[in-house]
């Protein structure tokens, strides 16, 4: 199982997304949930708006599971100072639908990609 702390070791000899969907998989067949979200991933070679992404997640995950949020993802520094949207894109009226949507646990940290974000197929 890929705790949320061990992606951005991970991302350096993969793909950050392919990482990521591996642990949401893993999330949602684990049994000890806490367990996957409770430790800092430590800054390293991932961006930003990455690392702000697996605060949101581990935020949004535990609220949806109803455990307590790790105190890590309240941390400033997974918080952008400016917003960032899904696709990077600069449609206006996207943006706007992509705000409307978001989870709260990712527009308080800037990050607006809509309602789905979490969704595995």
């Amino acid at each position: 199982m890929i705790k949320i702390k061990d992606i951005p070791a991970l991302a350096e000899s993969d793909d950050f997304t392919l990482v990521f969907c591996t642990f949401l998989d893993d999330f949602k067949r684990s049994k000890n949930k806490s367990e996957l979200i409770s430790e800092k991933p430590e800054k390293g070679i991932l961006k930003n708006k990455e690392y702000c992404m697996l605060a949101c997640a581990a935020h949004k995950l535990a609220n949806d599971s109803g455990i307590t949020p790790p105190e890590w993802i309240y941390d400033e520094t997974f918080k952008l100072k400016n917003p960032a949207y899904a696709f990077d894109t600069k449609n206006k009226e996207y943006q706007i639908y992509l705000k409307e949507t978001s989870p709260e646990e990712y527009s308080q940290r800037n990050l607006f990609y809509g309602g789905n974000v979490l969704q595995r197929v």
